[in-house]
């Protein structure tokens, strides 16, 4: 039997960088094919040469074993490929059955659109999947998950046979990824062949039927899942053994840094967001917050940082009283740093440049400024060592921030923070969507800073990151504190039952 998809010594270059070097995958019909590698390995090109968004520079890619040539995404869709994008391609604005059928409308005999049969069928095929869509609701009003379900529907819409997923679970919670694999393996029952790009190898070795690993665009190994394991795979992607395990000196924290006080912020809806929240974090000690995504963690992040200035309570960095009012520049001068949760649209400035994103926060840093005036010159040599130390791949620094890869962008923004040397470091998804030797990297790194005497607070929907790097746990339900836990001394499944509002515990 021909395979769903052969790539044959398939070469992609751009100026000054080798994508792609020979490489060549297989990938069965009705099997889930892993595709992993470190940042910037060649993943996403590769998966963008198959979808006919680049053309190769050398190679053959052939679909049921016949050589086919794909100069654009219509072409890769009508061979019954389809992907979907780590970053959504959705119209905010439209309706779930619109976006679904923009690529190919369903049309009364006159010609104009017919939404009440769309919205039937895009129903009816939600439930045949078992991704179940309200129509009619407008896209900009979904949650993600479900979004990341109405741009799977579209593929399936557009006749799929082959889906290729770019990091789908980068922006999920454990929760929706668990409902995200279930439907992975459903559409694999249904004879869908999927090739999975992610970070996460738990999620890889569930998952998949065989794995292809690429490192600095070439392929490292091509395994059978039951053949391999987590550190076989890892040392594949590095070139290298590494540890999972992370070390850290018993904590000993001092005064406190940041303290929160009697915290309530309603929405511009009215409802409760944060409800008489209080906490601090010390210095010398990483203080985690739990919780499944939407129980307050976002709005937490942005009254300290100063996104958000109409709460009620008391904000203090080092003794100091932070008004509502502060801006986020004044809170940064006061010792705070922030690695954002969404690197896309708060974390950096896509359209500017590698040394402009660095400096961002920093223009009166005397390592490249003087009085009015600052010097691109040195402010490039400081930022390519900085990029350099976090292993940031790029090929200029005149490159805008929106070229590099997402788990690259996320290093470049950790890479910042850290060289900011806050007092006071919000850790907001810091290692989403980027590699395990990158995490590690970061783990150590904040472990650094705590050793150092900062104070950490980690916001992570990866609970296993929030149990390891964290001396203490806080649990956020439904905006309140539903208990404090030591990391130590509590299970996963533990924490799980506060997170659900199962139960409440106290400081252990």
């Amino acid at each position: 039997m021909a395979y769903a998809v052969e790539l044959k010594n398939i070469t992609k270059t751009f100026p000054g960088v080798v994508a792609n070097q020979k490489v060549s995958m297989r990938v069965e019909w009705g099997s889930i094919h892993g595709l992993i590698g470190e940042n910037g390995a060649g993943k996403t090109t590769l998966m963008k040469v198959l979808y006919g968004m680049y053309h190769p520079d050398e190679g053959e890619i052939l679909i049921d074993g016949h050589s086919v040539h794909l100069n654009s995404s219509k072409d890769a869709i009508e061979h019954s490929i389809g992907m979907v994008h780590q970053h959504f391609t959705l119209v905010p604005s439209l309706t779930v059955a619109q976006n679904i059928i923009l690529g190919k409308p369903i049309c009364k005999k006159s010609g104009l659109l017919d939404l009440e049969k769309a919205n039937k069928y895009v129903e009816q095929l939600g439930k045949e999947y078992g991704m179940p869509v309200n129509p009619k609701a407008h896209v900009k009003d979904l949650p993600v998950a479900i979004q990341q379900r109405v741009e799977i529907l579209k593929v399936l819409y557009l006749g799929a046979d082959i889906l290729i997923m770019d990091e789908p679970t980068a922006v999920l919670t454990p929760q929706e990824i668990e409902s995200l694999l279930r439907t992975l393996l459903l559409l694999k029952e249904k004879g869908k062949s999927i090739i999975l790009i992610t970070h996460k190898l738990k999620e890889l070795m569930s998952v998949t039927d065989t794995i292809t690993v690429l490192r600095n665009g070439v392929v490292t190994g091509e395994v059978e899942t039951v053949k391999a394991n987590e550190r076989s795979i890892a040392a594949m992607m590095v070139g290298k053994e590494i540890s999972f395990e992370v070390e850290k000196a018993p904590v000993d924290p001092k005064e406190p840094a940041l303290e929160v006080e009697h915290l309530h912020y309603k929405d511009k809806f009215g409802v409760t967001m944060l409800n008489d929240v209080s906490f601090c974090v010390r210095q010398g000690e990483i203080l985690g917050v739990a919780g499944v995504q939407g129980n307050g963690q976002t709005e937490l992040i942005e009254v300290i940082s100063g996104m958000i200035s109409n709460y009620e309570g008391k904000v203090t960095f080092s003794n100091h009283e932070i008004k509502p009012e502060d801006s986020p520049l004044t809170r940064r001068q006061a010792g705070l740093g922030h690695i954002p949760e969404d690197r896309q649209t708060m974390g950096a400035a896509l359209g500017a440049t590698l040394t402009e994103n660095f400096i961002m926060g920093g223009l009166s840093d005397p390592a490249y400024t003087s009085p009015g005036v600052i010097s691109y010159t040195r402010a490039g040599d400081v930022a390519k060592r900085q990029y350099e130390n976090f292993d940031v791949k790029y090929a200029s620094l005149n490159e805008p921030a929106g070229a590099l890869s997402g788990g690259n962008l996320q290093k470049a923004i950790v890479a910042r923070e850290i060289y900011r040397d806050p007092q006071i470091l919000i850790a907001a998804q810091p290692s989403r969507g980027v590699d395990i030797g990158a995490t590690l990297f970061i783990h150590r790194e904040l472990i650094k800073l705590r050793e150092c005497g900062k104070a950490i607070l980690l916001v992570s929907g990866e609970l296993s990151e929030v149990m390891s790097l964290s001396d203490r746990v806080i649990v956020l339900y439904n905006g309140a504190i539903v208990g404090e836990v030591d990391p130590k001394k509590s299970t996963e499944e533990e924490i799980g039952l506060l997170m659900a509002g199962m139960k409440r515990g106290t400081a252990s």
